[in-house]
């Protein structure tokens, strides 16, 4: 059984990859699984509660996901100021000099920064057995969603989502397929994280003390998205879908 929602992105997204520094690292093209299903998993604990959220979570985690991005992707590429904390405390000097500023114990610095552009709606599919009880939880779920990756690249849903026997037509992308899929050698590879079948409620609860273990807990998945680097420069990179 396949769920499929339609989404149109009103804002920037951005999502660095799990490798990148805070200071620097360039976006992905597109969501993870693990940031799509950490959103059903904020979805379900927002309106049914924290039990609930919990009961559902390896339903949730073990979802194949599918996404078929717009036509055409641009990358804006930027500079932000931003703050973090104070290097070398111990220096004194550099101590004293923060605290005149009144900026102790941060210290401005320079990030780079890059958001994609969306031209067009975006689709989402979500495959489960029949019997999961996902069936009648997703579609509220996945309306509730209002952003992906990083606070602010907030998206609207489009129509409430419909279930189907099959995956729709379309180019849709396999984001969690257990294998590599055939791809062009044109594409732009993506190193997506996803939950691994280890992975536990209390894994993704930020407020407990248990660790995700990447590789284990957090696996990364090699996809090549059939997008194809048209052109760029030190502002911008367009990405086109290849025909």
């Amino acid at each position: 059984m396949w769920i499929v929602a339609h989404y149109l992105p009103v804002s920037f997204f951005s999502l660095k990859p799990a490798s990148a520094t805070s200071s620097g690292g360039k976006t992905l093209l597109i969501p993870t699984p693990y940031a799509i299903k950490m959103a059903l998993l904020n979805s379900v604990i927002r309106s049914r509660g924290l039990a609930e959220g919990e009961r559902l979570f390896p339903f949730l985690r073990d979802l194949a996901l599918s996404l078929e991005p717009p036509e055409t992707i641009l990358v804006m590429k930027s500079f932000s100021k931003i703050r973090r904390e104070l290097k070398d405390k111990n220096n004194a000097e550099k101590a004293q000099r923060a605290r005149e500023k009144k900026e102790y114990p941060m210290q401005p610095t320079i990030a780079y920064r890059e958001y994609v552009r969306y031209q067009g709606p975006l689709r989402l599919a979500c495959q489960f057995p029949d019997e999961s009880p996902l069936s009648d939880i997703l579609p509220d779920a996945l309306m509730q969603i209002n952003y992906l990756g990083k606070r602010g690249g907030f998206l609207q849903i489009m129509e409430r989502p419909t279930l189907e026997a099959s995956l729709p037509e379309g180019d849709f992308i396999p984001l969690t397929a257990p294998g590599l899929q055939p791809f062009s050698p044109l594409g732009t590879l993506q190193m997506l994280d996803d939950c691994g079948a280890s992975l536990t409620f209390a894994n993704a609860n930020i407020y407990h003390d248990a660790k995700i273990v990447l590789h284990k807990d957090r696996i990364l998945r090699h996809v090549v998205l059939p997008y194809e680097h048209i052109r760029s420069s030190r502002s911008y990179s367009w990405y086109q879908h290849i025909r």
